[in-house]
């Protein structure tokens, strides 16, 4: 696989594809670790540009804690561009965000001009609450043909003696 790298001011920049998906995946990692063999002595980071993508699969972030580990064991630092918020959010449920930095363009990585982007905490369990729909429901609720609750929710209680 032929994965776009350029070298700016000491870090390696790695363009991946829009997705990162089963079929992909391994030419990827190959890839990946070439191209950190190749530049762990004239790099000081890899940044994973993933500007193509508009959100991250479970297969690009797992690619992207192997490149991690590769990276740290030969003394460079990773981070991620991801300008979609939809994928950085994959980031942040996830935690990954806490071992790879996650910025929202390249000119905020480290040894640039900007400081990196925050990214949102997720909601907690607790207070998260799905939408109401149109018909009084909630998302992922089961409905019967008669459009009551499935489990009884919208019947009345029985009457106690």
């Amino acid at each position: 696989m032929q994965v776009p790298t350029q070298v700016i001011s000491a870090h390696c920049v790695v363009a991946f594809p829009d997705v990162v998906d089963i079929e992909n995946a391994p030419a990827l990692r190959t890839a990946l670790q070439r191209i950190i063999e190749a530049h762990a002595h004239t790099c000081d980071a890899l940044i994973a540009d993933l500007s193509a993508s508009r959100f991250a699969t479970a297969t690009a972030l797992s690619v992207l804690v192997e490149a991690r580990r590769r990276t740290r064991r030969l003394g460079m630092d990773l981070y991620a561009v991801v300008p979609a918020p939809l994928a950085r959010k994959a980031f942040v449920i996830t935690g990954l965000n806490e071992a790879i930095p996650v910025y929202a363009t390249l000119g905020e990585v480290p040894g640039r001009t900007a400081p990196p982007v925050p990214v949102a905490a997720p909601v907690p369990a607790s207070s998260a609450r799905m939408p109401r729909q149109p018909d009084g429901g909630q998302r992922g609720e089961c409905r019967t043909e008669d459009g009551s609750a499935a489990g009884g929710a919208d019947r009345p209680a029985p009457e106690v003696p």
